[in-house]
Order: structure tokens, then sequence, then C-alpha cells
């Protein structure tokens, strides 16, 4: 026979009956002890006083049904300082639902909406939003599990977009492939609030920062972490490069009032058919002032093959002095920010760190917008991204 105080972990309280339905099964409990703790006096007190209104208590599912529990707590008076208390039971005064349900209710949010969550457990908006707070908010921003490995690691620092042009920034642990918190804006004094927040011990283990070339994230981990090595995302190097040919494509479509296909120019030149190599040297006979942004762009993700930083510095010095040697005012633009950044993109050699990690929570985040059909609340949009990182761990815990 099973153990149902187990299954349901209900110590030091027994099942005096039960009531089921197709769809719901009540447990009525009963107290084991005839005793209770003053919470005054914190002295044990047998003097029972009277019974309280019955509590009826939302406990999860058990075998495809709605549990609840149905307890009548017990109020007794404390001769030691004569004191009236009711004792405590399985949740606090006025809670309707017990930490096992929450965790179900919020479970159900990882791959679904907030309304699927009120039709199927019939808890409103608001609750599930407070649950979700409750539940995931000690975990956004915790470095308590790098302080216990006492390991280096390296952090990522990214952006992603909430609403169009409202950026939040994401932090993580690219090393362990760890989500560790997002933040409101990309706002450099909140950035470095949360760098300066981070415990000693923790700054230590901090090997490297990768960044995509945002001043601001510079800005701010100098000034936090002075020692600590920059790297420029060498993904975010290849992406400016393709965005600054398509702004020429754009322009030039515009003068010449004809379509030129972005596909082509920025694929890369070794994935294209030897039908699109054509196509594409007719493109640049056609449009010349093309070939020297496709050349350099080619040229940078040349530079990610070397071996070394030395060579890398080299190459990286040629498109720099190519790019000022012309006399467009986008690419000289181009080589002073490749200039500008040059120290930190050359890091990337010292031990290839990148935030692919971070692209791929990016991703995932989007993906978790058009589950929710979009969020109107930042805060509830951070906890919910939390929550899919975190669900082994804060959910799958005493369920």
């Amino acid at each position: 026979m099973w153990n149902f105080n187990k299954i349901l972990d209900i110590c030091g309280l027994q099942i005096s009956k039960t009531k089921s339905n197709n769809e719901n099964v009540s447990f009525y409990l009963s107290q084991r002890r005839v005793t209770a703790h003053c919470p005054k006096c914190k002295n044990r007190t047998n003097a029972f006083h009277s019974f309280s209104p019955s509590r009826k208590i939302k406990h999860g599912t058990i075998l495809g049904k709605t549990c609840s529990l149905v307890i009548r707590p017990r109020r007794f008076h404390c001769f030691n300082c004569d004191f009236v208390f009711t004792e405590k039971i399985l949740v606090a005064p006025y809670e309707k639902a017990t930490l096992k349900h929450k965790r179900e209710v919020i479970f159900n949010l990882s791959d679904r909406s907030f309304r699927s969550g009120t039709k199927r457990f019939n808890v409103s908006y608001h609750t599930q939003r407070k649950w979700l707070k409750e539940i995931v908010q000690c975990e956004v921003l915790n470095f308590e599990k790098e302080k216990t490995e006492n390991k280096s690691f390296v952090l990522g620092i990214d952006e992603v977009s909430f609403a169009g042009r409202d950026m939040v920034t994401t932090i993580g642990n690219i090393t362990k492939h760890r989500l560790k918190g997002v933040l409101h804006s990309r706002r450099k004094d909140e950035l470095k609030k949360v760098l300066k927040n981070l415990p000693s011990d923790v700054k230590s283990l901090i090997s490297e920062v990768v960044i995509d070339m945002c001043d601001l994230y510079l800005r701010s981990v100098k000034e936090v972490l002075p020692k600590v090595s920059v790297v420029v995302d060498h993904f975010h190097i290849i992406q400016d490069a393709n965005r600054r040919i398509d702004g020429e494509r754009v322009l030039l479509q515009d003068i010449y009032k004809k379509r030129i296909p972005r596909y082509i120019l920025t694929k890369n030149k070794e994935d294209l058919t030897s039908q699109q190599i054509h196509y594409l040297s007719d493109i640049i006979k056609e449009y010349p002032e093309l070939h020297m942004f496709y050349q350099m762009k080619e040229s940078l993700r040349e530079m990610y093959t070397s071996k070394t930083k030395e060579e890398a510095e080299v190459k990286l010095k040629t498109i720099i002095s190519s790019l000022k040697s012309t006399d467009d005012g986008v690419l000289i633009t181009w080589g002073n920010t490749l200039s500008y950044w040059k120290e930190y993109i050359l890091n990337y050699w010292n031990s290839r760190s990148t935030n692919g990690f971070m692209e791929g929570m990016h991703n995932k985040m989007k993906l978790i917008k058009r589950i929710s059909f979009g969020f109107r609340n930042k805060e509830v949009f951070i906890h919910k991204v939390m929550l899919s990182v975190l669900i082994a761990s804060v959910l799958f815990h005493k369920l």
C-alpha cells in the first residue's frame, strides 16, 4: 500500500478521509500531535483553545486529478506568556496553495502562455505572475554555483531586443553555458551596478569578458574589472561587416532604381554555388562600389582562420590600412572603428572565447516571446526567460 503521507509530503499530519470525483480529489487531514509551539515564547503547550475555520489548500495534481488538502487548524493557549495562537500548518496564513502546486503552475509557463495556465489550473494572470517572481527571483544574477566550483570562467555580456529598439542586456557564464540574468535596459549605470555588486571572490574568477562592439559595455567592464581581458565577439565583427555592405547596397538601389539581392553579398564565399559565383561577379562589375566592401568582409573572415595572434594582427593591420587609404567616407569610418577595437578583436586568439552561447539564448528568448504572444511588462519577460533556463534546478527540485 502506498504511503500517501510521503507522496503528499504532509509529515506530522494524517489522512482521516478522502472525497473524489472525475476531476478532483480532496484529502481531509488531522493533526497527530496534541501540542504546539508558541510563536511568542517558543514553549510547547497542550492547552487547546478552539478550532479555526477549515482551510482548503491546493496541492498540485496526483494521478491526473487536482489535489486539495482540507484541514482545520487548532488554536492553543500558552499559559507561560498568556498568549492565544493558531498552530502552524502546511502554508502561511491566508495562503491557498502549497509550494508543490505553485511549482506545477509555473512549470506550465515554461512553454505556454499565462492564459493556458488560467484555463488549466484556474489561476489568474496576476497570481501566476506573483508565483513566478517568488520562485525565480532568488536565482537571478546568483553566482553561488561559481563560488562553489571555484574555477575561472568567461563572462558574456550581450544585448537583445525586448520590443523594437528597446534593448535589454543579458549576462551569462559562457564557460558553463549558464544564463545568469537579464537587465532591464542597456544603460551603463545599471550594468556597472550589477558588476560592482558581484562578490569579490566571484570577480577574481572571471578570466575574460566577451562583448560586442558597444562602447558602454567596454567602459563599464574597464571601470569595474580593470584587470580582466576584454574580447570582442568575432560574430559581431562579421555581422557589422554585413550590415555595412547592406547599407551600401540599399544606397545603390536608391540611386540606380534597380533591385540588388542581399543574400549573394552576405553569404559566405565558400558556400556560394558556381552559378551564384558568376552572378556575384556580374553584380560587382555592374556596381564596383560594392567590391571593396565585399573584399574587406571576406578578408575579415579569412583573418579569423589565423592560427596565431601575430598572424591575425598582420592581417588586421592590412585590412585597416586598406580601408583608410580609400576616398570613401564609409570605408574610412569602418577602418577607424576596427582600429579602435583592434586590441579587443585580437584578444580572441588568447583563448578563442565567443558569445555563441548568448546568441543561442537570444534565439530562445525570441521563441518565448512568440509562445507568450508578446510581453508588455519587462519584469515578467525577464522572469519567464530565467524560468526557461532554471527549470531543471528550480522546478524539479523537491517537486
